[in-house]
């Protein structure tokens, strides 16, 4: 039986409005920012996730970076402006 650990999302400007929330827990029995999204997805199908940053904690990561129970997974949107 695989094991699974609790990791809170954070979702900033579109994907908060897309997710109807800011913040929430998924579960996942992997251990980097792509299972995390797996799991993400599972949680709120159909959020779109188009040349979204991610953040560990408070460090930039890629998706195969490594998440530990109890991080804080960020999804950063693209910003735009003028």
């Amino acid at each position: 039986m695989a094991a699974f650990m609790k990791v809170a999302v954070q979702l900033f400007g579109p994907l908060a409005e897309q997710a109807g929330t800011a913040r929430l827990e998924v579960f996942t029995s992997g251990g980097t920012v792509d299972d995390v999204i797996v799991a993400l997805h599972t949680a709120v199908p159909g959020l779109k996730l188009v040349n979204v940053r991610y953040a560990v904690n408070t460090d930039y990561a890629g998706p195969a970076s490594a998440v530990s129970p109890g991080d804080v997974v960020s999804l950063i949107p693209p910003v735009g402006g003028g």
